[in-house]
């Protein structure tokens, strides 16, 4: 039993220490790119890091349904945009929802990509499988900003042509941390928990993720608090992001203030961070954690509650650095990178 508690705290501490280094973090990006643009906003921020030799994107995924079935060209547009129109992009197949998007079809009928249809996409779970099985061990960190849907279906998949593992053993061989934007702490109910029906994904992956490997939560408390994207509209130029600002919502252009002037709450975009810095950087720290105890997802309405027993190796994030320092840091990636393709 010590030998175990022993390796599990190896094993978060190596998570904290590697990802607060300035080293190359290899990310599988997990979104709900459907109605809110700060999906956007977080993946320009994770192609910004990756830019700065912070992160390497290895694959990105979608965990809704959109009725325009463009998430996945919404996600390549982005990526094309940035210089990487390679990145393996795959689509959950449940069909749990049908929810419009104002902004994934204009970003696939206004800018270059190679995405079909969502339909025609790989599966996400084919896509995790058969990039997990490419990577070395423990080497990948997860990064889900929307439903726990992709992440539970690699849970339960089975042995397959990409890896003779089950997806509880690929994770265990191959995944270095699940970083999580879902829940309210130390307990409430946040939509990525409860929407549509998702609740029994969200409790069955927290519950039965492979204990040796961490999941930290950024809670909805978090980027509640930090208002990104106030001075987008008179310094963001015109791309992908300020597309999907404009028209999220179906907000007529003359009236989108409340995404270009007003800002958007930093919830996905704290969970890219985490995962690609850690708690601090260069002496500069972001965040706290509580670390003893685990989540309680409740199966029926989604709602989530911090016990003390069973400890686990789970974490959520506490506010440290204030929330408008985090907003300017997400603004100043995400402008800096954007300028800078612009530029070429």
């Amino acid at each position: 039993m010590k030998s175990y508690l022993f390796s599990v705290l190896l094993c978060l501490m190596t998570f904290f220490i590697c990802n607060a280094q300035n080293t190359s973090v290899k990310i599988i990006f997990d979104t709900d790119m459907l109605t809110d643009p700060e999906d956007v906003n977080a993946l320009c921020l994770l192609h910004a890091f990756a830019d700065e030799g912070e992160a390497e994107i290895l694959a990105c995924v979608a965990n809704g349904y959109e009725a325009n079935r463009a998430s996945g060209a919404a996600i390549d547009v982005v990526n094309t945009f940035y210089g990487r129109p390679d990145i393996p992009i795959g689509t959950y197949k449940g069909g749990f929802t049908n929810k419009r998007s104002g902004y994934t079809h204009k970003l696939r009928d206004n800018y270059p990509h190679k995405a079909p249809s969502d339909d025609e996409l790989p599966s996400a779970l084919a896509i995790y499988r058969q990039t997990l099985a490419g990577q070395p061990d423990r080497s990948v960190v997860i990064v889900s900003v929307g439903f726990l849907l992709n992440v539970k279906d690699l849970l339960d998949s089975k042995p397959d042509k990409y890896s003779e593992l089950s997806g509880k053993e690929l994770i265990r061989k191959k995944v270095k941390g699940l970083v999580v934007m879902g829940g309210k702490y130390p307990e409430g109910r946040e939509y990525n928990f409860y929407y549509g029906g998702v609740a029994p994904a969200a409790k069955g992956v927290v519950e039965n993720f492979p204990d040796e490997v961490p999941i930290v939560f950024s809670g909805y408390e978090i980027g509640e608090r930090i208002i990104q994207g106030k001075n987008y509209k008179n310094q963001l130029p015109p791309c992908p992001l300020r597309t999907a600002l404009e028209n999220a919502y179906n907000i007529p252009l003359e009236d989108a203030e409340n995404c270009l002037n007003k800002g958007r709450f930093g919830w996905d975009e704290t969970a890219v961070i985490y995962a690609v810095r850690g708690l601090s950087h260069q002496g500069v720290e972001y965040w706290k954690t509580q670390s003893t105890g685990s989540v309680l997802v409740d199966c029926c309405d989604g709602s989530n509650t911090w016990v003390q027993s069973p400890d686990r190796n789970q974490s959520y994030l506490i506010e440290s650095m204030a929330p408008d320092s985090v907003a300017s840091l997400m603004e100043h990636y995400v402008l800096k990178s954007i300028r800078n393709v612009l530029k070429k």
